[in-house]
This record gives structure tokens, sequence and C-alpha cells, in this order.
């Protein structure tokens, strides 16, 4: 699905819009910091048993271990497991390069990295990119890892929260919501009135609510007046949410 009438603006590290998965990042000659963690029995385990829950809840017939399989059915799964271990070595590798260029800025929290709430952090993260299908996504959770071991990371920012709220918005959603954002610290809008409907196709409501659900936007009502006096396209704004989102990104663009 395409917006209408929009420009598309670069996501987390300049990554190409509609990269594919074989776009690495520069290798990283320095010794890996969470390369363990990746590479953990928990998050290997957690994703080596997805293809076959996923299949699962598709098919009565894929069941756990123990349960004959088709040619296909396996065929399919192993397609599933190579797919998730591909896009757990890219959030591995993009995460890495970002906390090299933290390190060369001074800025990396050698304490965060250690902390058990970071390898949730991580292994959270390692979940979440065996669901995409494209790197730019995958980009925004390397990108948000790597920011939550700055010392320069927002203060008292919930970044299990964010990510959670971010794995269920689609890539081409990401990209709207960056649109908005660039446009809206761009153009100055006025902290009340904020800027108008965007025109991002038929779809543009639904975007819209989304974009809300995942508290990236906010909608402008006039409080006390009833639904039916507010403006049919109303006003928005950037949340303070975003912005912290954007700050944490930034550390390591």
């Amino acid at each position: 699905m395409r917006a209408t009438g929009s420009t598309r603006m670069k996501p987390p590290g300049s990554l190409p819009m509609g990269s594919k998965m074989s776009s690495k990042p520069k290798s990283n000659s320095r010794k890996p910091r969470l390369r363990g963690v990746f590479n953990s029995s928990a998050v290997r385990g957690a994703m080596a048993a997805l293809p076959r829950s996923l299949a699962a809840t598709g098919d009565p017939s894929l069941t756990v271990a123990g349960v004959a399989l088709s040619v296909v059915d396996a065929a399919l799964i192993a397609h599933m497991g190579s797919q998730i271990e591909a896009n757990r070595r890219e959030l591995s590798d993009r995460t890495e390069e970002r906390l090299e260029r933290l390190e060369e800025k001074a800025r990396l929290d050698k304490e965060v990295l250690e902390s058990p709430e970071f390898s949730a952090l991580v292994f959270q993260a390692a979940v979440a990119s065996a669901y995409e299908s494209e790197a730019e996504k995958i980009e925004w959770y390397a990108a948000i890892l790597a920011g939550a071991a700055s010392r320069q990371r927002p203060s008292e920012l919930n970044v299990r929260a964010l990510l959670s709220s971010l794995t269920f918005l689609t890539t081409e959603e990401m990209r709207l919501a960056r649109q908005f954002y660039e446009d809206f610290n761009q153009a100055r809008y006025s902290i009340v009135d904020g800027a108008k409907t965007p025109a991002w196709g038929p779809d543009t409501g639904l975007f819209l609510k989304r974009l809300e659900t995942a508290n990236l936007i906010a909608p402008n009502i006039v409080q006390g007046l009833p639904a039916r006096f507010q403006a049919d396209s109303g006003n928005y704004f950037v949340t303070d949410t975003f912005h912290r989102l954007m700050a944490l990104v930034r550390e390591t663009d």
C-alpha cells in the first residue's frame, strides 16, 4: 500500500526505502557487545520455536513435535526458520554498528549493556524482528536498542513499552510517521493549531488512528465541545513520546 501525495523520509540510519534484507551494515572489527545475548539459548530457542508456532495457528495439522508433517509443511517451516534466523542476524549486526557509533562518541553506557533489563529488551526486539519482512523496520529496532544504551538517552523513557507499540505498526506506517514528524518540525506549526490532516490516500483515517494508538501523534480536540462541532479534518500534533523516540534514535544516526 502506498501513500499518495507524500514524500518519503529516510528511516533511522538513512537506510534506503524498500531496501532488501541483503543490505548489510558495515562490518564491525571491534569486539561484539551483544552477540552473546543474541546467540543465547533463550533468544535462539524462542526464535527456533516460532516457525512451528506460527504454522500451527494457521493449520490445525501443523502442531508440536510428534505429529507427522507433509513435505510441503516441512519445507514451509524450514523456510520460515531460515528467514527468522536471517532477521536475528540482521538485528544483531545493525545494533552492533550503532553501538560502535556510540562508543566513538564516548556515549556508550556499558553498565546498561550488562543489565538484565537490557537483555530483556534485546530478547523483545529479537522476537519482534522475526515477524518483519523489510530491513527498514529492523533498523528501527536496532536504533531503539542502541539508543537505550546511550549515556544521553531520554530520561525515564519506557523503552520496552515503546518498542511494543511500534511492533504493531507496519513499515509504511513508520515511514508516514517519520514524514509527519519531519514536516511538523520544519513547518513550526502553532502549539495551538497544529498541523492539518495529512493526505495519505484513501486509508488516511486508518493510518492516523493507528499512529494515535501508538501515541506518536494526537488530534487537536477542543475540550467541552460536542463531537458534532469538532472540525471534520482535525489538526494533529506530535506527541512528547514521539519527540523522545526520535531523540533516542538520533543518538546513533
